[in-house]
């Protein structure tokens, strides 16, 4: 999936990495911030799946842990 705009928060990126207790550089938190991005619009597309294969319009939590499972 390839994202023309970036939604996800860049300080909320930052925040996470630096759990690590390590530097980390700019481009390290928009590459972040990508990948999480592309990874929740995967499990959410994945989970909207889910519901409707299962003639539902909306999305439970088990859609979501099913999707979760499925690309992680």
């Amino acid at each position: 999936m390839q994202c023309d705009s970036m939604e996800y928060p860049l300080a909320s990126a930052e925040k996470m990495l630096k759990r690590a207790n390590m530097r980390i550089g700019d481009d390290a938190v928009k590459e972040f911030a990508q990948l999480l991005e592309e990874i929740t619009a995967d499990i959410a597309s994945e989970a909207a799946a889910n519901a409707q294969r299962a003639k539902r319009k909306t999305v439970s939590a088990e859609d979501i842990a099913a999707a979760k499972r499925k690309i992680l």
